[in-house]
């Protein structure tokens, strides 16, 4: 039994109205939907002016704005765009009806990756190798002030062409910020609830989760063992 996420999303003012063969920004021209969450849809793009594809995240407007989660996930791709970990933040944006996200595009999940492998199992060698820059992925998002607070195999993936052997890790929308800078510019850590809402999946959730504690930076980490 695979365990979902124990989150109640935002409930949609209408359907974003998007159709293929769309151009958004004169320049992006909407080919098809690789996927669908509860939180909007994903689709591929075609790059006009250099030839190349890559990936929109469309999100609908909520009727709470408490409930629109693209936002920080364009907020924390700006702030990581040093990392060889994350994707190229290309272009965002809104339109009458969603807002969206323009990205480069990545290769398969690794959750995918997965569950194509014979008895579903890694060699040693590529454990390894994943484990570390899955690891250096999440120090990179700690250092400029987040938690994701979502980490799983199906929030990494693996690039394409020259960055094939590259582990990038995304979906940003639940993450928080915990280091703010105080008047001299120096970061300081953010003062911890007492009592917060669920935010994970099940399956890879930190212990803290699950007794509704203050996620930090070790909660990552542990979902990513």
């Amino acid at each position: 039994m695979i365990l979902q996420k124990k989150i109640i999303m935002g409930t949609p003012m209408a359907p974003a109205q998007i159709a293929i063969g769309d151009k958004i920004k004169d320049r992006f021209l909407v080919k098809k939907k690789l996927g669908e969450g509860s939180c909007g849809a994903v689709y591929l793009v075609f790059n006009t002016t250099d030839n190349k594809k890559a990936a929109m995240k469309v999100e609908p407007f909520m009727k709470s704005k408490d409930d629109e989660i693209l936002k920080m996930e364009v907020y924390v791709l700006k702030k990581m765009q040093q990392s060889k970990h994350v994707c190229r933040l290309l272009t965002a944006g809104k339109t009458p009806s969603y807002s969206f996200l323009i990205m480069s595009l990545l290769g398969k999940e690794l959750s995918d990756i997965r569950r194509r492998l014979h008895d579903r199992k890694m060699s040693l060698a590529s454990v390894l190798k994943i484990g570390l820059q899955s690891t250096a992925a999440i120090h990179d998002l700690h250092k400029v002030g987040f938690v994701h607070r979502d980490v799983k195999p199906s929030n990494f993936a693996m690039g394409r062409d020259e960055k094939a052997n590259t582990v990038f890790i995304f979906d940003f929308g639940l993450a928080r910020q915990i280091l703010f800078p105080d008047k001299d510019g120096k970061l300081k850590l953010r003062e911890a609830r007492k009592k917060v809402a669920f935010r994970g999946t099940v399956r890879y959730c930190s212990l803290n989760v699950h007794l509704y504690r203050e996620q930090g930076r070790h909660d990552d980490l542990w979902s990513n063992v």
